[in-house]
């Protein structure tokens, strides 16, 4: 749950850093994972939250970026670390350059998104 406030005449927006983790066959609490992680996808980085999925035996989905940091790649590498957060940086097409989100090919040792590997 996000609170969200102003303060100082700055908007504030607090979330867990964990989640719980459940039983999906007692609904009790087995533990608890992360809730936020770093994320450079391209020229996009910032913030996601990670959906738990172990429930199913697979590991957590990250949701779309809902902070995004408007600095260096350098920087934002730093500031995780700081934080002890996370960092997942998606893989880049090494034909067409675009960011890849879900499967991928390899071939001769690059990255090849889906569309390219058609070609």
């Amino acid at each position: 749950m996000k609170d969200v406030y102003v303060k100082n005449k700055k908007l504030v927006i607090e979330t867990p850093l964990q989640q719980d983790v459940y039983n999906p066959y007692s609904d009790e609490v087995e533990g608890k994972c992360s809730n936020i992680i770093g994320v450079i996808a391209g020229d996009e980085i910032g913030f996601s939250n990670l959906i738990d999925r172990t429930y199913k035996g697979k590991e957590p989905d990250i949701s779309e970026i809902f902070y995004h940091y408007w600095d260096t790649k350098k920087n934002f590498i730093k500031l995780c670390k700081k934080l002890k957060i996370d960092i997942y940086e998606y893989p880049i097409c090494s034909k067409c350059g675009k960011v890849i989100y879900g499967t991928y090919t390899l071939r001769h040792g690059k990255t090849i998104c889906n569309e390219c590997a058609k070609d």
